[in-house]
Protein backbone atom coordinates (compact mmCIF):
# COMPACT_ATOMS: atom_id res chain seq x y z
CA UNK A 1 0.00 0.00 0.00
CA UNK A 2 1.29 3.45 -0.95
CA UNK A 3 2.51 5.51 2.01
CA UNK A 4 3.76 9.03 1.16
CA UNK A 5 7.27 10.06 2.14
CA UNK A 6 7.60 12.67 4.84
CA UNK A 7 7.37 16.13 3.32
CA UNK A 8 6.04 14.90 -0.04
CA UNK A 9 2.89 16.25 -1.64
CA UNK A 10 0.17 13.61 -1.33
CA UNK A 11 -3.57 13.19 -1.59
CA UNK A 12 -4.44 13.10 2.08
CA UNK A 13 -8.15 13.64 1.42
CA UNK A 14 -9.93 11.79 -1.42
CA UNK A 15 -13.47 12.66 -2.52
CA UNK A 16 -15.79 10.19 -4.27
CA UNK A 17 -18.80 11.92 -5.89
CA UNK A 18 -21.84 9.73 -6.64
CA UNK A 19 -25.40 10.48 -7.60
CA UNK A 20 -26.98 8.26 -4.95
CA UNK A 21 -26.62 4.81 -3.39
CA UNK A 22 -28.27 2.81 -6.17
CA UNK A 23 -27.09 -0.77 -6.54
CA UNK A 24 -24.18 -0.86 -8.94
CA UNK A 25 -20.81 -2.51 -9.37
CA UNK A 26 -18.93 0.78 -9.81
CA UNK A 27 -20.17 2.09 -6.46
CA UNK A 28 -19.26 -1.14 -4.67
CA UNK A 29 -15.76 -1.10 -6.14
CA UNK A 30 -15.40 2.55 -5.06
CA UNK A 31 -16.43 1.62 -1.52
CA UNK A 32 -13.90 -1.25 -1.51
CA UNK A 33 -11.14 1.14 -2.59
CA UNK A 34 -12.23 3.66 0.03
CA UNK A 35 -11.79 1.04 2.74
CA UNK A 36 -8.23 0.34 1.56
CA UNK A 37 -7.38 4.04 1.30
CA UNK A 38 -8.56 4.55 4.88
CA UNK A 39 -6.32 1.69 5.98
CA UNK A 40 -3.41 3.46 4.25
CA UNK A 41 -3.98 6.52 6.42
CA UNK A 42 -5.86 8.71 3.93
CA UNK A 43 -9.19 10.49 4.55
CA UNK A 44 -12.09 9.57 2.29
CA UNK A 45 -15.38 11.44 1.80
CA UNK A 46 -18.40 10.59 -0.31
CA UNK A 47 -20.45 13.43 -1.75
CA UNK A 48 -23.86 12.19 -2.92
CA UNK A 49 -26.67 14.00 -4.67
CA UNK A 50 -29.32 11.98 -2.82
CA UNK A 51 -29.44 9.51 0.06
CA UNK A 52 -31.68 6.86 -1.51
CA UNK A 53 -30.56 3.41 -2.65
CA UNK A 54 -29.74 0.03 -1.07
CA UNK A 55 -25.97 0.56 -0.94
CA UNK A 56 -25.98 3.14 1.84
CA UNK A 57 -25.22 0.50 4.52
CA UNK A 58 -22.27 -0.74 2.44
CA UNK A 59 -20.28 2.48 2.92
CA UNK A 60 -17.19 1.53 4.99
CA UNK A 61 -16.88 2.76 8.55
CA UNK A 62 -14.70 5.84 8.67
CA UNK A 63 -15.83 7.29 5.34
CA UNK A 64 -17.49 10.70 5.80
CA UNK A 65 -20.78 10.90 3.88
CA UNK A 66 -22.16 14.26 2.72
CA UNK A 67 -25.57 14.58 1.05
CA UNK A 68 -26.59 17.65 -0.95
CA UNK A 69 -29.22 19.90 0.62
CA UNK A 70 -31.78 19.85 -0.86
CA UNK A 71 -31.28 16.37 -2.25
CA UNK A 72 -31.17 15.90 -6.02
CA UNK A 73 -32.84 12.55 -6.85
CA UNK A 74 -31.82 10.77 -10.03
CA UNK A 75 -33.77 11.54 -13.21
CA UNK A 76 -33.24 11.36 -16.97
CA UNK A 77 -31.43 14.72 -17.01
CA UNK A 78 -30.16 15.03 -13.43
CA UNK A 79 -26.53 14.29 -14.36
CA UNK A 80 -26.44 17.41 -16.52
CA UNK A 81 -26.88 19.63 -13.47
CA UNK A 82 -25.35 17.53 -10.71
CA UNK A 83 -21.75 18.71 -11.13
CA UNK A 84 -22.66 22.36 -10.72
CA UNK A 85 -24.88 21.49 -7.76
CA UNK A 86 -22.04 19.59 -6.10
CA UNK A 87 -19.35 22.20 -6.75
CA UNK A 88 -19.91 24.40 -3.64
CA UNK A 89 -19.94 21.40 -1.29
CA UNK A 90 -16.91 19.87 -2.98
CA UNK A 91 -15.04 23.17 -2.67
CA UNK A 92 -15.86 23.34 1.04
CA UNK A 93 -14.61 19.77 1.57
CA UNK A 94 -11.31 20.74 -0.14
CA UNK A 95 -10.01 17.29 -1.17
CA UNK A 96 -6.62 16.93 -2.80
CA UNK A 97 -7.95 14.18 -5.10
CA UNK A 98 -11.28 13.23 -6.63
CA UNK A 99 -12.12 9.69 -7.77
CA UNK A 100 -14.97 9.48 -10.30
CA UNK A 101 -16.05 5.83 -10.11
CA UNK A 102 -17.45 5.30 -13.62
CA UNK A 103 -18.74 6.64 -16.94
CA UNK A 104 -22.11 7.55 -15.44
CA UNK A 105 -20.40 10.28 -13.39
CA UNK A 106 -17.94 11.62 -16.00
CA UNK A 107 -20.04 14.73 -16.50
CA UNK A 108 -19.31 15.91 -12.96
CA UNK A 109 -15.66 16.59 -13.75
CA UNK A 110 -15.92 19.97 -15.48
CA UNK A 111 -17.73 21.66 -12.60
CA UNK A 112 -15.53 19.98 -9.98
CA UNK A 113 -12.42 21.08 -11.87
CA UNK A 114 -13.67 24.69 -11.88
CA UNK A 115 -14.35 24.50 -8.14
CA UNK A 116 -11.07 22.71 -7.29
CA UNK A 117 -8.51 23.67 -9.96
CA UNK A 118 -5.57 22.10 -8.12
CA UNK A 119 -7.18 18.76 -7.25
CA UNK A 120 -6.11 15.55 -8.98
CA UNK A 121 -9.18 14.17 -10.80
CA UNK A 122 -9.09 10.50 -11.80
CA UNK A 123 -11.99 8.71 -13.48
CA UNK A 124 -12.49 5.01 -14.15
CA UNK A 125 -13.83 3.93 -17.55
CA UNK A 126 -16.35 1.44 -16.20
CA UNK A 127 -17.99 0.77 -19.58
CA UNK A 128 -17.12 1.29 -23.26
CA UNK A 129 -16.70 5.02 -23.89
CA UNK A 130 -18.73 5.12 -27.10
CA UNK A 131 -20.78 2.73 -29.22
CA UNK A 132 -22.72 4.79 -31.71
CA UNK A 133 -22.92 5.93 -35.33
CA UNK A 134 -20.55 8.92 -35.23
CA UNK A 135 -17.31 8.65 -37.23
CA UNK A 136 -14.18 8.28 -35.02
CA UNK A 137 -13.07 11.95 -35.18
CA UNK A 138 -16.47 13.19 -34.00
CA UNK A 139 -16.71 10.44 -31.39
CA UNK A 140 -13.30 11.42 -30.01
CA UNK A 141 -14.41 15.04 -29.89
CA UNK A 142 -17.59 14.12 -28.01
CA UNK A 143 -15.76 11.92 -25.50
CA UNK A 144 -13.19 14.68 -25.06
CA UNK A 145 -15.91 17.15 -24.14
CA UNK A 146 -17.51 14.76 -21.65
CA UNK A 147 -14.18 13.97 -19.99
CA UNK A 148 -12.91 17.54 -19.87
CA UNK A 149 -11.50 18.29 -16.43
CA UNK A 150 -10.31 14.71 -15.85
CA UNK A 151 -6.54 14.32 -15.45
CA UNK A 152 -6.34 10.57 -15.95
CA UNK A 153 -8.81 7.97 -17.20
CA UNK A 154 -8.26 4.45 -15.88
CA UNK A 155 -8.73 1.40 -18.10
CA UNK A 156 -9.73 -1.50 -15.85
CA UNK A 157 -7.52 -4.13 -17.51
CA UNK A 158 -4.79 -4.30 -20.16
CA UNK A 159 -7.37 -5.82 -22.55
CA UNK A 160 -9.30 -2.52 -22.41
CA UNK A 161 -6.37 -0.22 -23.23
CA UNK A 162 -7.07 -0.06 -26.97
CA UNK A 163 -10.78 0.41 -26.33
CA UNK A 164 -10.17 3.47 -24.15
CA UNK A 165 -7.35 5.02 -26.17
CA UNK A 166 -9.49 4.84 -29.29
CA UNK A 167 -11.31 7.90 -27.92
CA UNK A 168 -8.90 9.45 -25.38
CA UNK A 169 -5.29 10.49 -25.89
CA UNK A 170 -3.08 7.70 -24.54
CA UNK A 171 -1.17 10.22 -22.42
CA UNK A 172 -4.34 10.66 -20.35
CA UNK A 173 -4.91 6.91 -19.90
CA UNK A 174 -3.44 4.41 -17.49
CA UNK A 175 -4.28 0.81 -16.57
CA UNK A 176 -5.22 -0.31 -13.06
CA UNK A 177 -6.86 -3.73 -12.71
CA UNK A 178 -10.35 -3.31 -11.28
CA UNK A 179 -10.32 -4.74 -7.72
CA UNK A 180 -13.39 -6.95 -7.54
CA UNK A 181 -11.63 -9.27 -5.06
CA UNK A 182 -10.44 -8.45 -1.54
CA UNK A 183 -6.93 -9.55 -0.63
CA UNK A 184 -8.24 -12.22 1.72
CA UNK A 185 -10.87 -13.64 -0.69
CA UNK A 186 -9.90 -17.27 -1.36
CA UNK A 187 -10.42 -18.99 -4.69
CA UNK A 188 -12.72 -21.93 -3.97
CA UNK A 189 -12.39 -24.35 -6.86
CA UNK A 190 -15.00 -27.08 -7.21
CA UNK A 191 -14.53 -30.79 -7.88
CA UNK A 192 -13.62 -31.19 -11.53
CA UNK A 193 -16.66 -33.30 -12.47
CA UNK A 194 -19.22 -31.88 -14.96
CA UNK A 195 -21.95 -29.67 -13.54
CA UNK A 196 -24.57 -31.90 -11.88
CA UNK A 197 -25.04 -34.35 -14.75
CA UNK A 198 -27.99 -36.09 -13.09
CA UNK A 199 -29.71 -33.04 -11.63
CA UNK A 200 -31.32 -29.84 -12.83
CA UNK A 201 -28.80 -27.40 -14.28
CA UNK A 202 -28.93 -24.26 -12.13
CA UNK A 203 -28.16 -21.03 -14.00
CA UNK A 204 -27.59 -17.69 -12.27
CA UNK A 205 -27.82 -14.16 -13.67
CA UNK A 206 -26.75 -11.17 -11.54
CA UNK A 207 -27.36 -7.53 -12.45
CA UNK A 208 -29.83 -4.68 -12.50
CA UNK A 209 -32.99 -5.38 -14.45
CA UNK A 210 -32.33 -2.77 -17.12
CA UNK A 211 -31.70 -2.58 -20.85
CA UNK A 212 -27.91 -2.74 -20.57
CA UNK A 213 -28.09 -6.14 -18.83
CA UNK A 214 -30.84 -7.44 -21.19
CA UNK A 215 -32.46 -9.88 -18.75
CA UNK A 216 -35.13 -10.64 -21.38
CA UNK A 217 -32.44 -12.47 -23.36
CA UNK A 218 -31.70 -14.65 -20.33
CA UNK A 219 -35.40 -15.56 -20.20
CA UNK A 220 -35.32 -16.41 -23.91
CA UNK A 221 -32.30 -18.68 -23.40
CA UNK A 222 -34.09 -20.53 -20.60
CA UNK A 223 -37.26 -20.82 -22.70
CA UNK A 224 -35.25 -22.32 -25.57
CA UNK A 225 -33.66 -24.89 -23.26
CA UNK A 226 -37.01 -25.77 -21.71
CA UNK A 227 -38.72 -26.22 -25.09
CA UNK A 228 -35.92 -28.67 -25.91
CA UNK A 229 -36.88 -30.48 -22.65
CA UNK A 230 -33.65 -29.80 -20.83
CA UNK A 231 -33.90 -29.80 -17.04
CA UNK A 232 -32.71 -26.24 -16.41
CA UNK A 233 -33.68 -23.51 -13.92
CA UNK A 234 -32.65 -19.85 -13.72
CA UNK A 235 -32.34 -17.41 -10.82
CA UNK A 236 -32.09 -13.68 -11.52
CA UNK A 237 -30.57 -11.47 -8.81
CA UNK A 238 -31.28 -7.77 -9.14
CA UNK A 239 -34.00 -5.17 -9.29
CA UNK A 240 -34.75 -2.41 -11.75
CA UNK A 241 -37.18 -0.82 -14.19
CA UNK A 242 -37.73 -3.97 -16.27
CA UNK A 243 -39.00 -6.11 -13.40
CA UNK A 244 -42.71 -5.71 -14.17
CA UNK A 245 -42.20 -6.48 -17.87
CA UNK A 246 -40.14 -9.56 -17.01
CA UNK A 247 -42.82 -10.89 -14.68
CA UNK A 248 -45.39 -10.42 -17.43
CA UNK A 249 -43.15 -12.28 -19.89
CA UNK A 250 -42.67 -15.14 -17.43
CA UNK A 251 -46.42 -15.39 -16.90
CA UNK A 252 -47.12 -15.75 -20.62
CA UNK A 253 -44.52 -18.48 -21.20
CA UNK A 254 -45.80 -21.80 -19.81
CA UNK A 255 -42.43 -23.47 -20.38
CA UNK A 256 -40.93 -21.20 -17.68
CA UNK A 257 -43.45 -22.08 -14.97
CA UNK A 258 -41.63 -23.08 -11.81
CA UNK A 259 -38.23 -22.83 -13.51
CA UNK A 260 -37.34 -19.20 -12.91
CA UNK A 261 -36.93 -17.15 -9.76
CA UNK A 262 -36.65 -13.36 -9.58
CA UNK A 263 -34.88 -12.96 -6.24
CA UNK A 264 -34.59 -9.15 -6.29
CA UNK A 265 -31.59 -7.22 -5.04
CA UNK A 266 -29.33 -9.34 -2.81
CA UNK A 267 -26.60 -7.57 -0.85
CA UNK A 268 -24.38 -10.66 -0.56
CA UNK A 269 -24.84 -13.15 -3.44
CA UNK A 270 -22.18 -15.60 -2.24
CA UNK A 271 -24.67 -18.34 -1.33
CA UNK A 272 -26.23 -18.04 -4.80
CA UNK A 273 -22.84 -18.45 -6.46
CA UNK A 274 -22.21 -21.53 -4.32
CA UNK A 275 -25.50 -23.23 -5.24
CA UNK A 276 -25.45 -22.43 -8.98
CA UNK A 277 -23.79 -24.48 -11.72
CA UNK A 278 -23.09 -21.65 -14.15
CA UNK A 279 -23.25 -17.87 -14.45
CA UNK A 280 -25.17 -16.55 -17.46
CA UNK A 281 -24.41 -12.98 -18.56
CA UNK A 282 -26.53 -11.48 -21.35
CA UNK A 283 -25.40 -7.83 -21.17
CA UNK A 284 -25.24 -5.61 -24.24
CA UNK A 285 -22.02 -3.97 -23.02
CA UNK A 286 -19.73 -4.14 -19.99
CA UNK A 287 -16.27 -3.06 -18.89
CA UNK A 288 -14.85 -5.47 -16.31
CA UNK A 289 -18.01 -6.97 -14.79
CA UNK A 290 -17.22 -7.77 -11.18
CA UNK A 291 -19.86 -10.47 -11.10
CA UNK A 292 -17.74 -12.63 -13.43
CA UNK A 293 -14.77 -12.42 -11.07
CA UNK A 294 -16.84 -12.95 -7.94
CA UNK A 295 -18.47 -16.03 -9.48
CA UNK A 296 -15.14 -17.48 -10.60
CA UNK A 297 -13.76 -17.04 -7.10
CA UNK A 298 -16.52 -19.47 -6.07
CA UNK A 299 -15.50 -21.87 -8.85
CA UNK A 300 -18.48 -20.92 -11.01
CA UNK A 301 -17.80 -20.82 -14.78
CA UNK A 302 -19.67 -18.51 -17.13
CA UNK A 303 -21.35 -18.22 -20.50
CA UNK A 304 -21.59 -14.61 -21.66
CA UNK A 305 -22.52 -12.56 -24.65
CA UNK A 306 -19.64 -10.81 -26.39
CA UNK A 307 -20.31 -7.75 -24.23
CA UNK A 308 -16.82 -6.96 -22.95
CA UNK A 309 -13.31 -7.00 -24.38
CA UNK A 310 -12.05 -8.15 -20.98
CA UNK A 311 -14.53 -11.05 -20.75
CA UNK A 312 -13.73 -12.15 -24.32
CA UNK A 313 -9.98 -12.05 -23.59
CA UNK A 314 -10.50 -13.98 -20.34
CA UNK A 315 -12.42 -16.73 -22.17
CA UNK A 316 -9.85 -16.84 -24.99
CA UNK A 317 -6.86 -17.05 -22.62
CA UNK A 318 -8.51 -19.46 -20.16
CA UNK A 319 -11.28 -21.44 -21.93
CA UNK A 320 -11.98 -23.50 -18.81
CA UNK A 321 -13.28 -20.35 -17.09
CA UNK A 322 -16.00 -19.47 -19.55
CA UNK A 323 -17.35 -19.06 -23.05
CA UNK A 324 -18.46 -15.99 -24.96
CA UNK A 325 -21.05 -16.01 -27.75
CA UNK A 326 -20.88 -13.40 -30.51
CA UNK A 327 -24.53 -13.55 -31.60
CA UNK A 328 -27.30 -12.34 -29.35
CA UNK A 329 -29.28 -15.43 -30.31
CA UNK A 330 -31.01 -17.55 -27.63
CA UNK A 331 -30.39 -20.79 -29.52
CA UNK A 332 -26.64 -20.19 -29.84
CA UNK A 333 -26.32 -19.11 -26.22
CA UNK A 334 -28.32 -22.15 -25.10
CA UNK A 335 -26.01 -24.41 -27.09
CA UNK A 336 -22.98 -22.80 -25.40
CA UNK A 337 -24.60 -23.37 -21.99
CA UNK A 338 -25.07 -27.09 -22.69
CA UNK A 339 -21.50 -27.48 -23.95
CA UNK A 340 -20.05 -25.66 -20.93
CA UNK A 341 -22.20 -27.74 -18.54
CA UNK A 342 -20.67 -30.94 -19.94
CA UNK A 343 -17.11 -29.81 -19.24
CA UNK A 344 -15.16 -30.00 -15.97
CA UNK A 345 -15.10 -27.09 -13.60
CA UNK A 346 -11.93 -24.91 -13.75
CA UNK A 347 -9.18 -25.74 -11.28
CA UNK A 348 -7.73 -23.38 -8.66
CA UNK A 349 -4.60 -22.40 -10.60
CA UNK A 350 -6.57 -21.56 -13.75
CA UNK A 351 -8.99 -19.36 -11.83
CA UNK A 352 -6.15 -17.58 -10.01
CA UNK A 353 -4.33 -17.01 -13.30
CA UNK A 354 -7.45 -15.45 -14.79
CA UNK A 355 -8.54 -13.11 -11.99
CA UNK A 356 -5.67 -12.90 -9.48
CA UNK A 357 -4.52 -9.51 -10.78
CA UNK A 358 -7.85 -8.02 -9.69
CA UNK A 359 -7.23 -8.10 -5.95
CA UNK A 360 -7.63 -4.98 -3.88
CA UNK A 361 -4.16 -4.29 -2.48
CA UNK A 362 -2.36 -3.74 -5.77
CA UNK A 363 -5.15 -1.58 -7.21
CA UNK A 364 -5.63 0.58 -4.12
CA UNK A 365 -1.90 1.31 -3.95
CA UNK A 366 -1.75 2.09 -7.67
CA UNK A 367 -4.55 4.63 -7.32
CA UNK A 368 -2.81 6.33 -4.39
CA UNK A 369 0.43 6.50 -6.37
CA UNK A 370 -1.50 8.01 -9.28
CA UNK A 371 -3.23 10.64 -7.10
CA UNK A 372 0.07 11.62 -5.52
CA UNK A 373 1.91 11.81 -8.85
CA UNK A 374 -0.71 14.16 -10.28
CA UNK A 375 -0.21 16.56 -7.37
Amino acid sequence: MAVPDAGSVSAQHILIPIHDFSAGGTELIAFRLARAWLAAGRRVSILAGASDGPLRPRVPDGVAVHILTPERPRSATSRLRLGAQMAPDAQALAPEAIFIPGNFHFGLARALRAALPNAAIVAKASNPLYDGPLPPPLARLGVGLVTRGIDKVVAMAPALWNEVTRYIDSRRVTVIADPFLDEETPVQARPRKPARPRHSLQLLTVGRLEEQKDPALALAVLAHLRRARHDVALTLLGSGPLEEALRAEIARRPELEGRIHLAGYVADPQSYYASADMLLMTSRFEGVPAVIGEALAQGLPFVATNCSTWVSALAADHPALGTTVAARDPAQIAEAVLKKAARPYPDHDTIEAGIGAHRLGRAAGAYLDLFDSLL
